[in-house]
């Protein structure tokens, strides 16, 4: 199992503090991130636990992997 930050954002430059999250790879992280979305119409981000960031979904749209 490997830790990913997974962040909910009212846009893709905005600083917020992630939620460390433990998944089997980066598509169960991206699962994680979809699944604790909160509100419509924010971005999602998928970080490694070093902070670099892996993947991020806009609002309404796919993943995005970086």
């Amino acid at each position: 199992m490997a830790k990913f930050i997974i962040t909910e954002k009212q846009d893709l430059n905005s600083t917020r503090k992630g939620e460390i999250v433990e998944a089997k790879d980066l598509t169960g992280a991206k699962r994680a991130a979809s699944r604790s979305q909160l509100f419509q119409g924010t971005v999602l981000t998928v970080e490694s636990e070093s902070g670099v960031l892996l993947a991020w979904k806009p609002a309404k749209a796919s993943w995005i992997n970086s």
